[in-house]
C-alpha cells in the first residue's frame, strides 16, 4: 500500500496513485493533470464560470472532466469501452464515490463505462438505475441501460487473473466496479453523467445573492472560498440552525436547504415563530474539487463538532463558536443517503422524567410523516452511540442542551422507483417549515403515538437504556479511507470479530488508559482520558466499519447518564398514562 501513496504539494500531502494500481490493467491511461490548480486559480480571481476543457481526444470521443465539482482522474479506451478512474478525495488515502463527468461524441454510437474504483460496498447502485445524465438540456434519469455494480476483483471476467496486487488490495481496502451504457443519439453537445443530481458551489453563489434574507461570509474555507451565513429578519427569541452540504457527494441537502431558503423568501409562516440561521454549504471545497466525502484537508467534517480544529477544520470551528450565542430551538443537519430511500431522520435521546418527554423526542418525526408521503418514519432512530459522538447533531445536543438536534437524511436515489427531482424537493423543504410550524414543546397527546412506542418507552424506563436499532449517517469516512491502524484495533472480518473480542481479559492490579483511536492522520495523537483500575473495566467491541473493530475500556460499575435514570416513583404515573391512552383507543374503535 505504501508504494500507492504519492505526495502532491498542491492538492494535500498524500493521496492513491490509482493509476499506479490499475497500470497492469489500463497500460497507458490518460491522466487529467494540473485541471483543480488551474480551477482554483480561476476562483480565487474571482471568476467563478468556467467553461469545461477536454483532457481526452480519440477518433471517436472527447472526454470533459476539468469543471468544477467534476471528478475523474483517468481515461483509457478499448473500442466502445470506456474504462474510468476517480480521484480520491485531496489528502486522503482513497475515498471515492462521487462522479461528474463529461463525454462529446463525434458520431452518434453507444457506448459502456466502467468506473473502476467506487469505495461503496453497500449502495442502490445495485437496485436502482438512478445515475442522472444531461442531454437535451436537462438532467434525466434512469436512461443508461445494463448497469452492474460488482466488486472489483481478479476472479471477475473483467479482470481475469491479470493482476494479483488489486486482490491483495481487496484484503482491506474493496473497490468496486460501477458499469452502464449510454447510447449516444446525437453528437451536437456534450453529455453529462453525474451520481446525483449535481448543485454546485456556483450555483450556492446564486442563490445567495439572489435571496431576500440577510447574508454574511463568517469565515473562509483553507482554499480561500466563504462560509454563507444566511439569516431571517425577525427577532424571535427561539432559533432554527440549518447546515447543510458537510459531504459534497450529497448534493440533495443543498437542493432541500435551497428549496427552504426560497420559501422563507416567500415569506413563510414559520418565520413568526422562529428565527432561521442557515448554513447552506459547509464544505465548499470538497464540492468545488469533486470530493466524496472530505474537506481540503481530508477532514470529514462531521466527526469533528466536539472538538472542532481552526487550522484543519476551520468551517466547522467558526460555525460552532457561533451557534452558542443563540437559544437554539432545532438544528437541522441536512445529508444524503446512498442505503435507503424516502427521507428520514436520526435524533437524540432527552432527558426523560415522564413517558411524554419519550414521545416529546419524536414528536417532530411524526409530524413530517404526517405530513409528506416521502418521509419514512420507520426508518428513523433516537439513539446515541459511541462512534457518534464527534457528529453535528450529537455534539451540539450535548455542549449546547438542544433537545431537538437532529440529522435528516435524505435518499440520493429517491423514493422507490423514482428519482428525487425538482418538485420532491420543493415538498420536502415544505414539510419541514410546516413540521416545525406545527411543533408544540408541551405536546402530550398519546393519539400522535402508537401502541407499539408507548410499550417501547416502558421497556426504555425497566432497562435504563434505549433500544432504537442503529444510529448515524449514511456509512463512515472509515469506509471509503484507509486508516492507519492502531495497536488496539484488531482486523478482522464481520462475521468473527466479536468472538475474537470476547476473549481479551484486561491484567489484573494495572491502570489501563481508555483510548478512542483518530482516524485519519497517522500525526494525530491518541486520546488519553480518566485512568481507572483494570478490574474495574469491562471491553466491548465498536464495530467502526466492515473491516474494522476498535476494543474500547469502559467501567463496568459506571453510572448510566442522567437521561437513563427514571426514579421509580414515576412508573404509577407512566401506567395511568398507558391506561388512559387503551381506554380512549377503544371508545375510538366503538
Amino acid at each position: 500500500m505504501k508504494k500507492l501513496l504519492k505526495t502532491n504539494k498542491d492538492f494535500g500531502n498524500q493521496y492513491l496513485d490509482f493509476t499506479q494500481l490499475f497500470e497492469k490493467k489500463l497500460k497507458s491511461p490518460t491522466i487529467n493533470t494540473d485541471c483543480k490548480k488551474e480551477l482554483i486559480d480561476q476562483y480565487r480571481q474571482r471568476n467563478f464560470k468556467h467553461e469545461p476543457q477536454p483532457f481526452f481526444e480519440s477518433s471517436e470521443i472527447l472526454v470533459y472532466g476539468s469543471f468544477e465539482n467534476s471528478n475523474i482522474m483517468a481515461v483509457q479506451q478499448e473500442g466502445t469501452e470506456l474504462n474510468i478512474l476517480l480521484n480520491g478525495d485531496t489528502n486522503t488515502n482513497g475515498c471515492t464515490q462521487w462522479f461528474y463527468f463529461g463525454i462529446l461524441v463525434k458520431q452518434p454510437q453507444q457506448l459502456t463505462f466502467r468506473i473502476l474504483n467506487n469505495r461503496r460496498g453497500k449502495s442502490l447502485l445495485k437496485e436502482y438505475n438512478h445515475i442522472r445524465v444531461y442531454d437535451n438540456n436537462k438532467w434525466n434519469s434512469e436512461t443508461t441501460k445494463e448497469l452492474y455494480y460488482y466488486r472489483t476483483n481478479i476472479n471477475h471476467p473483467f479482470y481475469h487473473s491479470q493482476d494479483s496486487s488489486i486482490a491483495n488490495l481487496q484484503q482491506n481496502f474493496p473497490l468496486y466496479t460501477l458499469q452502464f451504457n449510454y447510447n449516444f443519439t446525437q453528437n451536437k453537445s456534450i453529455v453529462y453523467f453525474a451520481l446525483t443530481l449535481p448543485y454546485t458551489v456556483s450555483n450556492l453563489h446564486q442563490l445567495v445573492y439572489h435571496s431576500t434574507l440577510k447574508h454574511k461570509v463568517l469565515c473562509s474555507t483553507p482554499l480561500g472560498l466563504p462560509i454563507f451565513k444566511l439569516k431571517t429578519k425577525n427577532k424571535t427569541s427561539e432559533v432554527v440552525i440549518i447546515l447543510a452540504r458537510q459531504h459534497p457527494s450529497e448534493s440533495v441537502g443543498s437542493h432541500i436547504c435551497e428549496e427552504i431558503i426560497k420559501l422563507l423568501d416567500s415569506g413563510h409562516q414559520v418565520q413568526n415563530k422562529y428565527r432561521f440561521i442557515i448554513f447552506p454549504m459547509l464544505n465548499p471545497d470538497g464540492v468545488f474539487l469533486g470530493n466524496s466525502r472530505c474537506n481540503f484537508n481530508g477532514i470529514d467534517l462531521n466527526r469533528k463538532w466536539d472538538m472542532p480544529n481552526q487550522t484543519t477544520e476551520p468551517e466547522i470551528y467558526s460555525v460552532v463558536k457561533h451557534i452558542k450565542k443563540y437559544k437554539v430551538a432545532f438544528l437541522i443537519d441536512l445529508h444524503g443517503h446512498s442505503k435507503k430511500l424516502n427521507q428520514f431522520l436520526y435524533g437524540c435521546a432527552t432527558p426523560i422524567k415522564h413517558i411524554s418527554d419519550y414521545m416529546r423526542v419524536k414528536q417532530f418525526s411524526r409530524l413530517l410523516q404526517q405530513g409528506c408521503d416521502l418521509f419514512n418514519y420507520l426508518n428513523c432512530t433516537f439513539s446515541v452511540t459511541p462512534d457518534r459522538m464527534s457528529t453535528a447533531r450529537v455534539a451540539m445536543w450535548k455542549k449546547f442542551q438542544i433537545a431537538n438536534s437532529m440529522t435528516i437524511e435524505t435518499s440520493l436515489y429517491g423514493a422507490l422507483k423514482k428519482p428525487f427531482e425538482k418538485e420532491e424537493f420543493q415538498l420536502l423543504g415544505q414539510n419541514i417549515l410546516n413540521a416545525l410550524f406545527q411543533y408544540d414543546d408541551n405536546q402530550s397527546d398519546p393519539h400522535l403515538y402508537e401502541a407499539q412506542e408507548i410499550n417501547q418507552a416502558i421497556k426504555l424506563i425497566k432497562k435504563d437504556g434505549f433500544d432504537d436499532k442503529e444510529s448515524g449517517s449514511d456509512s463512515d469516512a472509515e469506509q471509503d479511507i484507509i486508516v492507519t491502524r492502531n495497536s488496539r484495533l484488531k482486523v478482522t472480518s464481520r462475521r468473527d470479530s466479536t468472538p475474537l473480542m470476547a476473549k481479551s481479559k484486561p491484567k489484573q492490579q494495572s491502570e489501563t488508559p481508555i483510548q478512542q483511536p483518530t482516524l485519519f492522520f497517522k500525526n494525530e495523537q491518541t486520546y488519553s482520558f480518566k485512568r481507572i483500575p483494570s478490574y474495574q473495566l469491562k471491553r466491548k467491541v465498536s464495530r467502526m466499519n466492515s473491516f474494522q473493530s476498535q476494543i474500547i475500556d469502559e467501567p463496568l460499575s459506571a453510572q448510566l447518564p442522567t437521561i437513563y435514570n427514571v426514579p421509580s416513583k414515576q412508573y404509577k404515573g407512566t401506567l395511568d398514562l398507558i391506561q388512559a391512552i387503551q381506554v380512549k383507543s377503544l371508545s375510538r374503535q366503538q
